[in-house]
This record gives structure tokens, sequence and C-alpha cells, in this order.
């Protein structure tokens, strides 16, 4: 479904959206597009998987998972979590404002302040969870909002539900930032500015100049959130994130991350100054009213950070292999965007990326596919995930079946390029 006949459907009305949507799925199946995948073994650079409507698991190279540190299956992490189960069983009971906070909870929260350089933080259940809840819990609306273009669909919605205003604007772009804080400056009654921005674009890796947009925020007393579910575990020298990539260590007002990327488990965390956090724990809905994270996930994020801690290789892997991809596939004539973290994108002319990446699945390679809304029209992308266990072998056979299918789409690659940027030796 391209961009026009997206916003179409959407101004449909509700029973004539269920018809057309139902329609349009069955469409997509007879063609072959992927409708979802079904896992069967832990995450790591080759499982078993299947599509929703077939019988059969098969093995393929997965290029397409967030556990960039391989933490998931870590041995000394399910010990931890089986200890936890022997302990505390696998339920915490109730929300953390009510019988399911314990010692366990106050003491990774503590810890993960830290990884922003704040007083306090509060763990959520879930990324998606963990926007809505400083949204909701901080913002009222005689507030303002302005987002980052490229944040995550979970701040929109956490927009609307709180029904705050709002301002979309380019991190790449300040002077018209700056220009659009003034306007608003100028508006009576002061209203209170918050902005959130991405640390690590999640559609293509890239780490923002964050310090510019704080200096720029800081002279407006603009209370600043930033997501950087992407940057912990893959930046910085202990792998806090791109707050210490950047020298930027207790900077922010609020900073999000999430456990389920690097970390290998689940769940989320806001940190900030303990008045900020005391005050989430006071208005937040969504945490409030939410049963805490089980004592399992408390114990496999721990351990988890304790093996990022304790293993700075693989960290550097995630890195090196990042760096081997990006030169292996510019060299075989594709477009490839810069990126600093364990994200590599590939772009695609419009159109193709769905049957593109359903033909690479059928090859035995997992990536996943950024198209219309997820990316603006135009800048369809396959999107490579790069994990601390991939292998050269790995990497030159999923550059094989990527260059193979785009011959056989007919697509045209550049001439083959000497490789750009950062050198490749681990």
């Amino acid at each position: 479904m391209d961009a026009n006949s997206f916003i179409e459907f959407l101004n449909k009305p509700f029973r004539e959206r269920l018809a057309t949507h139902y329609a349009f799925y069955q469409a997509e199946l007879e063609k072959g597009f992927m409708t979802g995948r079904m896992g069967d073994a832990p995450v790591d650079r080759r499982m078993a998987y299947k599509d929703l409507f077939s019988d059969t698991f098969r093995e393929v190279l997965v290029f397409g998972s967030n556990s960039y540190l391989n933490l998931g299956n870590h041995p000394y992490v399910l010990d931890r979590v089986c200890d936890a189960v022997r302990q505390y069983g696998t339920g915490t009971g109730g929300s953390p404002a009510f019988s399911g906070y314990t010692r366990q909870h106050r003491d990774l929260e503590q810890r993960l302040a830290a990884l922003a350089g704040h007083e306090d933080a509060l763990l959520l259940p879930s990324g998606y969870m963990a926007n809505l809840c400083w949204v909701n819990g901080l913002m009222t609306r005689q507030d303002i909002l302005l987002y980052d273009k490229h944040s995550h669909a979970s701040v929109i919605n956490a927009i609307k539900m709180t029904g705050v205003q709002f301002f979309p604007y380019d991190p790449d772009n300040l002077p018209a930032l700056e220009k659009l804080i003034a306007e608003l400056r100028a508006r009576p009654g002061s209203p209170q500015l918050f902005a959130t921005v991405e640390g690590v674009r999640s559609t293509d890796g890239s780490v923002i100049q964050l310090r510019t947009l704080l200096d720029l925020c800081k002279c407006n007393d603009i209370f600043v959130i930033l997501d950087d579910a992407h940057g912990l575990g893959v930046l910085g020298e202990r792998g806090w994130g791109t707050l210490e990539h950047l020298d930027l260590l207790g900077q922010v007002d609020m900073r999000m991350s999430t456990c389920s990327k690097a970390l290998g488990a689940q769940g989320a965390w806001v940190s900030g100054s303990r008045e900020a956090i005391f005050y989430l724990r006071s208005y937040a809905k969504p945490y409030v009213f939410t049963t805490a994270l089980a004592q399992t996930t408390v114990a496999t994020i721990s351990a988890a950070l304790d093996v990022m801690e304790r293993e700075p290789e693989r960290r550097r892997a995630v890195h090196a292999n990042r760096r081997y991809l990006t030169q292996q596939l510019r060299t075989a004539g594709f477009t490839v965007g810069d990126s600093d973290t364990g994200i590599v994108p590939v772009y695609l002319p419009d159109g193709v990326a769905g049957r593109f990446n359903r033909a690479l699945y059928e090859q035995g390679l997992f990536v996943n596919v950024m198209e219309y809304p997820m990316v603006a029209p135009g800048a369809e992308r396959l999107r490579f995930s790069l994990m601390a266990q991939h292998t050269r072998d790995d990497i030159d056979r999923a550059v094989a079946i990527v260059t193979e299918t785009a011959r056989a789409f007919g697509l045209v690659l550049a001439q083959p390029t000497a490789a750009r940027g950062e050198p490749v030796a681990a």
C-alpha cells in the first residue's frame, strides 16, 4: 500500500476499513509477501523460523534481531534467572505503587540511573510503555512537546492519549527549531516546553549531534527527554549509551532506554532527577496501574548488565561486524547509510522492499524491511542488525544473497567502490 493509498484507507469509515484491510491482506498473501515470522529457538545468529501460515520451520541467518550482544542465552544470565525463580517465584502480584515493588527492583533502578548520570529511575514493562509513561506523567494540556520527527510511534500515541500540544522538528535543522521555539515562547502564558529526541535513529543507526541541541534547549528552559533504545550496550566505553559516547552524562533531564535490545531481556526504564522520578511514580498512570516486572526479569536485566560490563569484547565485535558488512555491501555496489551502531541501512528503489525481503527470506536470510509509513516515501530500505556473534562467513553469505536477489530483481547496482570510513579491523 503506497502513501496515497494508505491515507485514503485511513479516511474510510471503520467497517469499510476492516473490509479493505482484510482484502489487502489476502492479496498480499497470494503474492507471497511476508506476513509475520515465528521463531522456535533462543535468539542467535542462526535460528529456526517459519511463516505464520506454514507448518515447517527452517534455519535462517538472522540479521533482523536487536539482540546486539547475544546476552539472551548467556550461561551466566540463565543461571541468575534460575536462581531468581527458585528464590522469588514467577510474578510480583501487584503494581509498583501497591504490592509489587521490592528491594531487587530498587537496586536495579539505582543501577540503571547511573548509566545516564542520573539520581533515580523507574522500571516499566516495555519501551512503548516508558514513552507513554513520561508523556502522560509529566505533561498536561497546557504544556507543549517538541518531538523529533524520527520518534517512535509510542510517542505519538502518548501525545494522543494525553492531549498535549505538539510540534514536530528535525534535529538536523536547528535553525528551524530555534525559530519555532521563539514563536512558541512568544505565546501568552509562557507554556512549559518539552523536547524529545532519539539518540540513535532506529531507522539508520546514526548518532545525532546531541550537544548542540542540548545547548539550545538549556538556553530556553526546555525539559529534554532522550530516547536511547538503540544506544545502550553498543555506544560508550562501558556500553552505557549515547550520553557516555558523547561525554554528556547527567546533561539531559530524562533518559528512556530499553532492556529488550542489547540486554536481551524485556522491559525499559526512565531516569532523571529524584524530583522528576518521584513525580512520575505519583502521576504516570501506565506505571501506577501496571503490574511490576517479574523478579525473573529483574534478574535477567541485572545479569545482562554484569556481562555487558565484564565482556567489552562483545561490543567491539558488533562494531567490527558493522564496519565489515558496510564495506562489503558498498563494494558490491549498494547504497548504504553511514551508521555508528549495530544498524546498517541498505537503500532500495520504491515499491520493491516487501517482495525483496520475501525473496531474501526464501534464500535463508532474515532481515527487516522499512517502508512507508515507517519511513518517508522514497526512503525504503533493508535494516540489517548486527550481533556480536556474527562471523565473517555469515556476513559474506548475507551479502551474496542480497547481491543475487538484486540481480534477480533487475536492480542496477553502482560500480563497485573502495571501502570508505573506518578501518575494518576488529
